[in-house]
């Protein structure tokens, strides 16, 4: 899938640069290796069907809101937010956010 992003710290996060409001990520381990897991399987993904049926990704379309989750890892209590976009081809990542308003 092609995947775009809705700001430059998202986009440098992802690149394990860490700007504004990620700067507190640096040294979380266990996030960056989660992280990079998820991307290779939103990247390799054809469509957004291949998405769901990864069990692990536990991936979900939020009530209520226009955007959609997935997991990122079993050792972290964050998911992934983004929107689909484009009959299901593109998504843009937007965002990630601790689960349950966890803190």
């Amino acid at each position: 899938m092609i995947i775009e992003y809705d700001n430059e710290d998202i986009e440098n996060l992802i690149n394990h640069k860490y700007t504004g409001d990620y700067k507190k990520y640096k040294s979380a381990t266990n996030l960056k290796r989660d992280l990079d897991k998820v991307m290779r399987y939103l990247t390799t993904a054809k469509d957004i069907e291949g998405i769901r049926k990864i069990g692990s990704l536990n991936y979900e379309q939020l009530s209520n809101s226009i955007y959609s989750s997935v997991r990122v890892g079993y050792n972290t209590k964050y998911r992934l937010l983004f929107l689909e976009e484009d009959h299901k081809i593109k998504i843009t990542l937007i965002e990630l956010s601790e689960h349950y308003g966890d803190h």
